[in-house]
């Protein structure tokens, strides 16, 4: 009876070092996973505390070069450029600088910088949401770099008469006094210039403000007429808009509309093989950004075919 005691204590002794020993095993396994979570996350969170300086001398910088900029003489493209070009330079700059200064307001990188107790997943979504709005920010201003290498190679090229000639040709409201004016302007544009890089702007920007009427007929005339020339195939307009993929992208949403998949899958391809890189805007109300990169628009275009 002794000896049975005996072995039961022993037993009840081992199941509850065993028992013991385990939990102090998963303690153990879970402070080394906690401790190595905390410190990818705590050098995520220093990474993103430099983006945020790095953000603030930006907006310093931008500031500091408006209030120069404002009292010193703009570069013209050419003489056609006037003193109230000047005047929208200054306020375009002005508007970059509050969008910066929006961003770091609207995603809260300041307090996320200085909070460590945030959870991991809202840091992953926050900074991708950062990321994606930087990458935008970095195309548009590309794009209207890209615009004013176009202006300055016409400018080398063709003199002040083009430059005259494609302000007076741009699209007017419909239904102002000039818009004839316009018109005649346009079509002598296209005869006078057809391989400036201002005629395709004029062209764009027809075609794209007849997208914004909803005008299809009108959208296919003028994307046909950039088709035919090579030049036009990565125009950009004096809004920084990209002109081609913006069109073959509300073409393909039109096409899918009135079910023809078809003619809305080749201008899908197209997209994803000669603008994988640009920007669309999808003129989405509610989110961060109205303009999209290529890849998730297509992804959702594709879906509407199937």
């Amino acid at each position: 009876m002794k000896k049975r005691k005996y072995y039961s204590l022993i037993l009840l002794g081992v199941f509850f070092s065993v028992i013991i020993g385990t939990a102090l095993f998963i303690s153990y396994s879970s402070y080394v996973a906690s401790n190595r979570v905390e410190k990818k996350f705590e050098k995520a969170i220093g990474e993103l505390a430099q983006e945020v300086n790095r953000l603030k001398a930006r907006l310093e910088t931008a500031r500091n070069q408006t209030e120069d900029n404002s009292t010193q003489t703009y570069t013209k493209i050419s003489s056609a450029v006037t003193a109230g070009s000047k005047k929208n330079a200054v306020a375009k700059e002005q508007l970059a600088i509050r969008r910066l200064e929006k961003i770091v307001e609207s995603i809260g990188l300041e307090q996320l910088a200085a909070n460590q107790n945030m959870d991991p997943t809202i840091l992953s979504e926050i900074y991708d949401e950062y990321a994606d709005r930087k990458q935008v920010d970095q195309r548009r201003a590309q794009q209207l770099k890209n615009n004013r290498d176009l202006h300055k190679a016409d400018a080398d090229q063709y003199g002040e008469e083009l430059m005259a000639l494609y302000e007076r040709a741009r699209f007017r409201r419909r239904g102002s006094a000039d818009t004839q004016e316009s018109d005649n302007a346009f079509a002598e544009l296209i005869a006078k210039y057809p391989e400036a890089y201002a005629t395709g702007m004029a062209i764009a920007e027809r075609a794209l403000v007849s997208g914004f009427r909803r005008n299809t007929s009108e959208v296919e005339k003028y994307y046909d007429m950039l088709r035919e020339n090579d030049n036009f195939s990565h125009i950009v307009t004096d809004r920084g808009v990209e002109a081609m993929p913006n069109v073959e992208y509300y073409l393909a949403r039109q096409y899918l509309r009135q079910g023809d998949n078809d003619n809305a899958l080749a201008l899908i391809e197209s997209l994803e093989k000669n603008y994988p890189d640009s920007l669309l805007f999808t003129g989405r109300t509610g989110s961060g950004s109205r303009w999209q990169p290529v890849s998730p628009v297509i992804t959702n275009l594709r879906q509407q075919v199937e």
